[in-house]
């Protein structure tokens, strides 16, 4: 690695962070327009399962691994789903009642 490739993750980091700030940016500011923290919520999951899906589905058509069984799969979704579900209402509810800044110094 040269002398930049030491920095790499620290960059990736860098640029993490500031997307994640640019995020809860424009989300305070959408709330703040009277858009619900509910719905906000609802359209991010369903941006995050149309762009996942087609990943998943298509980098699993050629796995030898055996699929998942019903039960199994049922249960971690239906943990995920849950838990993503509060964790992600929580964090929008308090962007709307408190400052971009600690939204995201606290919530992420």
């Amino acid at each position: 690695m040269g002398a930049l490739g030491d920095y790499r993750p620290a960059m990736a980091m860098l640029g993490l962070q500031r997307s994640y700030a640019g995020v809860a940016l424009f989300t305070r500011a959408a709330l703040l327009q009277g858009m619900s923290p509910r719905v906000s919520v609802v359209y991010r999951q369903a941006m995050a399962t149309l762009i996942i899906a087609p990943i998943a589905y298509f980098s699993r058509r050629e796995s030898r691994i055996p699929p998942l069984g019903f039960k199994s799969f049922s249960l971690i979704f239906l943990t995920a789903f849950i838990g993503v579900t509060i964790n992600q209402n929580m964090f929008y509810e308090g962007l709307y009642l408190a400052s971009s800044t600690m939204g995201t110094a606290m919530g992420i």
